[in-house]
């Protein structure tokens, strides 16, 4: 598979052109909110140019986001970092309190349905409850709940530079059955997808967001995490973009008083929003630094851990501590032997040049050892010839020069 990737394809490049798009997205969703949707059921009433043109935004962001993912030589190691991120754990709490408004709003409206219940002899209890969709409604709002204890482990390792949520594995897919059981209410609606947009553009949200978070949950569990930071990406980028292109446009009708055109049974999703803004931090958190295939191997080091309070008074410490400075005096006499040693030979050469002239063998008597003499040198002649110290790949000998 790596030799399909490609060395400078970065998915930095695949975000980038997600937020290009987003810019356009989100005004024509706008857009569309004011003049093409019917504010009381959510319907088209009007179907132009923007219809098309909306979906050809989503389609190729998913299609750019899937290919640069894929094919990337660019990707950072599969690890959170263990640093302190203010923003990304700012975040955090904000997703946590978006999987707390999803339990709130959905405890409602299962109670809301469960009360208008009646058994009959032809629908029974049970089956008004499956059918409904209210099984899976509080289905739902039990695994917000555990998003909203497992966010918030995340949100203060974030915060404090630590590694907490990597000790609750089976908490981390947790929003990844929240997503199962969104989709199973979403698909028992009695309502046509092809004439309300905002509950399509929901469900393709969040099939995507479960690609995401099943990523996060491997990486952030070190569960096989090697092969998830291409889906993290994919599945991060487009469903950010579906995130804001659903959430972020009612939420701006709602600042500028028109909330009244959203309507009430497509009401603005807070949690959408609150995923769109914590998937862009978990997306500029990793996005890779470095260039090159090797580059997913190539990580800021991890500060070196703090020793505990009084290891330096421990035996092993003093143990270590005495066995590194006797390495050390070794390694520098042995350094200053050998520094004597070749300055004796240096002097022993000059000596027997300036003595006789001549340099038949300058170490003769010097006690240096006869294997420091270059065997292959040339014969000495005159006594303007000196032995010369010199360093090669054959290590430190003496060979004849003309100068000195």
């Amino acid at each position: 598979m790596n030799k399909l990737k490609a060395a400078s394809l970065s998915p930095n490049g695949a975000v980038i052109l997600a937020a290009v798009f987003t810019l356009f997205a989100v005004p024509l969703r706008t857009f569309q909110y004011l003049n093409c949707l019917d504010p009381e059921n959510g319907f088209w009433t009007v179907r132009d140019v923007t219809v098309p043109l909306l979906y050809a935004l989503v389609i190729a962001v998913a299609l750019l986001a899937f290919c640069i993912s894929l094919f990337s030589g660019i990707m950072p190691k599969p690890e959170f970092s263990k640093q302190k991120d203010l923003p990304f754990g700012i975040a955090s709490i904000l997703m946590a309190g978006g999987f707390a408004w999803d339990a709130f709003a959905n405890v409602r409206l299962a109670y809301t349905t469960y009360s208008g219940m009646e058994p009959t002899e032809e629908l029974s209890l049970m089956y008004q409850l499956v059918s409904s969709g209210t099984i899976a409604r509080a289905a739902q709002v039990l695994f917000a709940v555990l998003s909203v204890v497992y966010l918030c482990f995340f949100s203060i390792s974030k915060l404090a530079g630590s590694d907490l949520y990597r000790e609750h594995r089976l908490l981390a897919l947790s929003p990844v059955v929240w997503g199962v059981c969104r989709l199973l209410v979403h698909f028992v609606e009695p309502i046509s997808y092809k004439n309300v947009s905002q509950l399509l553009l929901e469900i393709c949200l969040v099939v995507f967001a479960m690609i995401f978070w099943f990523a996060f949950a491997r990486i952030a569990s070190g569960v096989n995490p090697d092969s998830s930071m291409w889906l993290f990406f994919f599945g991060g980028i487009t469903a950010a973009f579906l995130g804001y292109v659903c959430a972020l446009a009612p939420f701006i009708l709602i600042l500028t008083g028109r909330g009244d055109l959203i309507p009430e049974t497509r009401p603005m999703q807070y949690v959408d929003l609150a995923f769109a803004i914590f998937t862009t931090c978990a997306l500029f958190n990793a996005m890779p630094k470095t260039v090159g295939l090797n580059s997913r191997d190539e990580f800021a080091e991890e500060p070196a851990p703090e020793l505990p309070e009084g290891f330096e008074e421990t035996s092993f410490a003093k143990k270590a501590k005495k066995a590194r400075a006797e390495k050390e005096s070794r390694e520098e006499k042995a350094k200053r032997k050998e520094e004597e040693r070749r300055e004796r030979a240096y002097l022993a050469a000059r000596a027997a040049a300036e003595e006789n002239g001549t340099l038949d063998n300058p170490f003769e008597d010097t006690g240096a050892g006869v294997a420091e003499v270059d065997v292959d040198a040339p014969k000495p002649g005159k006594a303007e010839s000196f032995w010369k110290p010199v360093s090669d790949d054959r290590g430190e000998h003496f060979v004849v020069s003309d100068e000195e």
